[in-house]
């Protein structure tokens, strides 16, 4: 194993992506849930631990619901589908990302609000959570790039890195609008491929078609040294493992899971696993902000 993490890390530095992903000091992963940096990037999060970036992952809509909602019948099936009980889902759900924060090597915050299934009536069943935002929330992305506590200061020495919103769940759609805002700011942006979304077939190009602006790949991370880190870190999430993957139709086991996810991570490279990130392409100026979050 200590041979194959140094041989990636050979490849990423003769491909010089490693220079490139280390070159900024303060790293904040923004995920949109409690899973969802270990599921799409966590090999790039434990690199850059393994280098001393100390990487950073906000979790935006994470914040315990109030004890006075009414849950809507969505939200209900949803607490039977990861086999808890509503008082204790989110504190199950952190205790698992402490979990895996601490297999790869990163500190987690917490946003103040709430998961798409619990903000009223807006997003009651996947017809409505995998479809456009609701239009009363469309400031919601800027209100999360307020939250993020980023410093003017640091600008030139922060990268972001942000959801592409593949499967476009409402929540990911929100998270890479911020994203967009922040990157017409100046600020140094990556949008992760949301995965297991982005194993359904032809979802990934599908979303990127979808953004109405042109986008370009910023680096392919080679994750072979990290990768059976990013693998128990995503086993870090037991509540979540058998619905999330159902969509990709891959079963709940460790085997099964690194199956499917190693076999697109590594789609054009041989057998090297990857994590691929987009930013804005530069060259372009933005037409304005609607098509672009893709909101």
């Amino acid at each position: 194993m200590e041979h194959r993490r140094r041989l990636g890390e050979k490849s990423l530095a003769r491909d010089g992506v490693l220079d490139l992903l280390l070159a900024p000091s303060h790293h904040l992963f923004i995920s949109p849930h409690y899973d969802d940096i270990a599921l799409s990037c966590g090999g790039t999060v434990a690199l850059l631990a393994r280098y001393r970036r100390y990487p950073r992952v906000a979790v935006v809509f994470g914040e315990e619901p109030p004890e006075t909602i009414e849950l809507t019948p969505f939200a209900a099936k949803t607490h039977a589908a990861w086999g808890m009980e509503p008082r204790e889902v989110v504190a199950v759900r952190r205790r698992e990302e402490a979990d895996a924060a601490d297999l790869l090597g990163a500190e987690v915050t917490l946003l103040p609000f709430h998961d798409a299934i619990y903000r009223g009536h807006r997003y009651v069943g996947d017809e409505t959570l995998f479809a456009e935002p609701a239009p009363d929330e469309g400031d919601l992305p800027s209100h999360v790039a307020a939250e993020l506590g980023l410093v003017a200061d640091q600008l030139e020495e922060t990268r972001l890195y942000a959801p592409l919103a593949v499967g476009r769940h409402v929540d990911h759609q929100i998270a890479f609008a911020a994203g967009v805002m922040l990157a017409q700011e100046g600020w140094e942006v990556w949008f992760y491929e949301d995965l297991p979304y982005a194993l359904q077939p032809g979802a990934r190009d599908d979303r990127l078609r979808s953004v109405g602006e042109p986008l370009r790949v910023a680096g392919e991370v080679d994750v072979s040294g990290t990768w059976q880190t990013k693998a128990a870190a995503i086993m870090a999430y037991p509540s979540q493992l058998p619905t999330v993957f159902k969509r990709a139709g891959i079963g709940a086991s460790r085997e099964e899971i690194d199956a499917g996810m190693r076999e697109y991570a590594g789609r054009g490279r041989a057998s090297v696993p990857v994590e691929c990130f987009w930013r804005l392409d530069p060259s372009h100026t933005p037409t304005g902000g609607s098509s672009l979050s893709g909101m």
